[in-house]
């Protein structure tokens, strides 16, 4: 196991920015109960109920079972392992008396899943602990120092999650290749799968609902799975797709037309809509830079797309993406009671974040939505992969 040296003075940082003097880490088996924290930081996983705590003086103390003893002692950026002789939180009331924290940050969020780590068992635990200190502590949520710690991605996470994105977007640049007369949907998800499991990669979700595939604007699209639906002239195609590798994932959509027998362009008010979607996520990524919040961002495709008519999309701008497909942390999204959230929203982006931009629109012919990949640099943002300028047209 090891922990993430790029990642140590980040969150060394972000709790010395939000004056906590202790992050705890607790569980038992990750493997059957993952905590959303540790492959972030490096190559972690819990065997035995075990717990690390990130202290104010940059400092990381574990508090292991005497089987993994040694193996933490060998973890670069561990400073201090402790051995529980009986259990483990004999071991924590020991330590955190000694460290007397004011305030201890614990992976509790009730708006982020990738913060919300902590079993109520183990909660339970934690509390007893606490309860017979004798100096109080202050419990505050980790979401602060999680939102930054996961979203802050380091230049070698970065690429990772560049080389995902350009491989899906060559792939999904090649599904022309396979469609003929009786081609259906299920044959596009099939095709998707194989090309990327025969490279050795994986679907940034569930096999199952990866790639979503829309190719019928009669048949309901969505996180639901592969309806068999053959493909039609005349209309739209929407393919939501990523591909994993090492622990990283990308996120896109792509859009084409099937043309008409007497048709060699699609027809011109598709081409708008369509162009208004691709303009509205560009004027997105040109606006975005450090500093600049998520809901500013939302606003500046949400209202172009309005502003020509067009119903308001029912879901985010977009979302971060890295080590999951939905990576927790800041959002793009307007004011609407799921996402309104000052942490969520209103919360300034930072330098090394990675989102999904993918404003949509609905017409006749189907659902226009692209989804492209940028990260936030020094000085502006960068697409990952290159975006999609003009639909892909289909001949059967």
């Amino acid at each position: 196991m090891n922990l993430d040296q790029e990642k140590l003075p980040i969150i060394y940082d972000v709790m010395q920015k939000n004056n906590v003097d202790a992050w705890l880490i607790t569980g038992r088996e990750s493997i059957m109960k993952s905590e959303p924290i540790l492959p972030v930081l490096g190559d972690m996983a819990f065997i035995i109920a075990t717990t690390l705590i990130f202290t104010s003086d940059r400092k990381c103390l574990a508090i292991v079972s005497p089987l993994d003893v040694e193996c933490f002692k060998l973890i670069e950026g561990v400073d201090e392992v402790y051995e529980y002789p009986t259990t483990m939180e004999e071991t924590i009331f020991e330590v955190l008396s000694k460290l007397k924290p004011k305030n201890l940050a614990l992976n509790f969020s009730s708006n982020d899943s990738s913060a919300d780590g902590l079993t109520v068992g183990m909660y339970m635990k934690l509390k007893k602990v606490l309860d017979q200190l004798e100096n109080p502590v202050e419990i505050v949520s980790a979401f602060p120092i999680i939102s930054e710690v996961r979203g802050r991605k380091t230049s070698t996470q970065i690429e990772k999650i560049r080389h995902c994105a350009i491989k899906a977007d060559e792939y999904l640049r090649r599904v022309p290749e396979i469609c003929k007369e009786g081609t259906t949907s299920l044959d596009i998800f099939n095709f998707l799968h194989n090309v990327a499991y025969n490279e050795g990669y994986g679907m940034s979700w569930a096999d199952s609902q990866c790639p979503g595939v829309s190719v019928d604007p009669n048949v309901p699209s969505g996180h639901m799975g592969i309806i068999e639906t053959p493909i039609v002239k005349g209309y739209l195609i929407n393919i939501d797709y990523g591909v994993s590798k090492d622990g990283y994932c990308s996120d896109l959509q792509r859009m084409y037309y099937v043309l008409k027998d007497d048709e060699d362009d699609a027809p011109e008010h598709v081409k708008q809509a369509f162009y208004l979607i691709r303009d509205a996520v560009n004027a997105s990524k040109e606006f975005m830079k450090p500093g600049v919040t998520g809901f500013q961002v939302d606003q500046i495709a949400r209202h172009m797309v309005v502003d020509e008519g067009y119903d308001s999309w029912n879901a985010a701008l977009g979302h971060q993406v890295g080590h999951q497909t939905h990576d927790g942390g800041t959002i793009l999204a307007n004011r609407r009671p799921r996402y309104n959230r000052p942490e969520l929203i209103d919360t300034p982006l930072q330098v090394g974040n990675v989102f999904t931009i993918e404003p949509s629109i609905e017409i006749a012919e189907g659902r226009i939505g692209l989804e492209e990949d940028v990260v936030i640099t020094e000085n502006g943002t960068e697409w990952l992969v290159e975006p999609q300028r003009e639909l892909i047209l289909i001949r059967i």
